[in-house]
């Protein structure tokens, strides 16, 4: 399995309260929210009660195409291309259905209980 992804780097460096009415539902196991920010967007999702991942929209799959993957509205743990039918698991990323071979690019969180830094 490849564990690379193809996903080009930008820089990112956000700071967002879990506090903030449009980030409320991060403050819930299995919540989530889109973000602006990374090469094609952000998906924060929130793992445990310590833990919150962060991927790029981006799909990691045919990248010329520019397709974001989407949380899927049947099971919240799982993010979906549209354009390929290729699947991630959010708990860490990685393609539990291809064609894609590439897991979700991660940026790097840290999670204080209130504030979510984002950044690479």
């Amino acid at each position: 399995m490849d564990t690379q992804h193809n996903v080009p780097n930008v820089q990112v460096n956000i700071n967002i309260s879990t506090n903030l009415p449009q980030y409320n539902t991060l403050n819930f196991i299995n919540g989530w929210v889109y973000l602006n920010g990374g090469y094609n967007g952000l998906i924060a999702y929130r793992v445990n009660l310590d833990d919150i991942m962060v991927f790029d929209r981006q799909a990691p799959y045919n990248i010329i195409d520019d397709c974001r993957i989407m949380v899927d509205s049947n099971n919240t743990t799982i993010a979906v291309d549209t354009c390929s039918g290729s699947q991630w698991l959010l708990l860490d990323g990685q393609v539990i259905k291809g064609p894609a071979t590439y897991p979700l690019k991660a940026y790097q969180t840290t999670y204080d209980g209130t504030n979510l830094f984002i950044n690479n």
